[in-house]
């Protein structure tokens, strides 16, 4: 996104040269859609956002299967673990995350898989069809419900999602529309168990099962984790450059190295690590408009979902969970109607649209896009629930 954004401002190549240079042996690809890769034939090639003839038109350089180990910030240069070394003038730090990994006991047995890369979905892809009978999602995020959703292929019997937190999507929505959702997605057939934590999982090499913190055990021979992520910081460390949970930004998006810049989920900016793709389109534009001089400062994102859980139309804007004490701050319309599985709530502060939640319909969409941020009376929100 930042090599685009690059381009876009400066079309010539001869003025700006632009590469870029990836572990995998893939150009960029929709990581959110990795999950539908467990039920289908998709490959990298099918997910990809860009084909190599896009790069290729503007003059962007793709060194795949070159993964970056160490930054000469003196020098400025880069080393693969090749032994090659490529100088640079400026350098963007886009490696993402790696999902995180809870204290849960035996975690390395085989059939225990994350989802971050290509790489992943496709190992489990290949698993679940090696005799998986029970398969079991840790984590009840936006991911997690969504891989629930495409394991449930043929062979394997029962699909559950365990949840620490006592709802699921516990970012994006509140005790409502948690509840909701939660019916919707058993209705498909899946199982949750919200607000229990998983101890150990159970097997000699291969996972049979897990214990629950209340005692329970499950059956299960496929174990996915999605429990967050955990900023790939590992190599900025070692360059020197200040690391908290992500690498820290100032407002114009540059780190503690005046010539080294940062975007996407490593990004550590006002004491925040998003790791969302919102807070990553964000970036982009205010990375590649500060490398070629423009000045321009990052305002923190707005957190946005969009999109379909479990094949549940879902969205989630700004604030939307009122935590203890903030009931006089913020005001709040909403009206949930369960024989039509749909539920929507509009948070004010102010005379400002802070948050809202859109479940089970996208009627009201635009409107919730383009007043966010800005004025709204009680009664424009209240007047998005006359639906029947």
């Amino acid at each position: 996104m930042t090599a685009a954004k690059l381009r876009q401002l400066e079309p010539d190549p001869d003025r700006l040269r632009v590469e870029i240079y990836s572990r995998e042996p893939f150009e960029y690809y929709s990581r959110i859609r990795l999950p539908e890769v467990f039920s289908s034939r998709l490959n990298a090639e099918d997910l990809k956002i860009y084909k190599a003839d896009w790069y290729a038109g503007r003059h962007i350089d793709v060194f795949k299967n070159q993964e970056v180990v160490r930054i000469d910030r003196a020098a400025r240069r880069i080393r693969m673990r090749s032994g090659a070394e490529v100088p640079y003038d400026e350098l963007v730090l886009c490696m993402g995350a790696d999902s995180y990994k809870p204290p849960i006991g035996n975690l390395d047995l085989d059939g225990v898989f994350t989802i971050r890369e290509y790489g992943d979905a496709d190992a489990l892809r290949s698993y679940l069809t090696a005799g998986t009978r029970h398969a079991v999602v840790i984590g009840g995020g936006l991911l997690g419900l969504e891989a629930a959703r495409f394991i449930q292929v043929p062979g394997v019997e029962t699909v559950t999602v365990v949840e620490l937190f006592p709802r699921l999507l516990p970012r994006q929505l509140d005790e409502t529309g948690s509840r909701l959702l939660v019916k919707l997605v058993e209705r498909q057939g899946c199982r949750i168990i919200l607000g229990v934590q998983v101890l150990e999982l159970l097997g000699q090499r291969q996972v049979q099962g897990l214990r629950l913190a209340d005692g329970r055990q499950l059956p299960a021979q496929t174990v996915l984790i999605s429990a967050g992520i955990s900023p790939r910081v590992s190599m900025a460390r070692e360059a020197g450059l200040e690391v908290k949970r992500g690498v820290v930004v100032d407002e114009h998006l540059r780190t503690s190295d005046p010539h080294i810049w940062a975007a996407g989920d490593l990004v550590d900016f006002q004491g925040i690590v998003w790791g969302i793709i919102p807070a990553a389109l964000d970036h982009a534009p205010v990375v590649a408009g500060n490398i070629l001089g423009g000045g321009l400062s990052y305002r923190q994102t707005i957190p946005q979902n969009t999109l379909k859980v479990a094949g549940i139309n879902v969205t989630s804007i700004g604030k939307v969970v009122l935590e203890h004490g903030e009931a006089d701050r913020f005001g709040v319309v909403e009206r949930l109607q369960e024989e039509n599985s749909r539920y929507e709530k509009y948070v004010l502060e102010d005379g400002v649209l802070a948050g809202c939640i859109l479940l089970g319909s996208r009627e009201n969409f635009s409107f919730a896009m383009q007043r966010i941020g800005k004025p709204v009376t009680r009664d424009e929100a209240a007047a998005r629930l006359e639906w029947k």
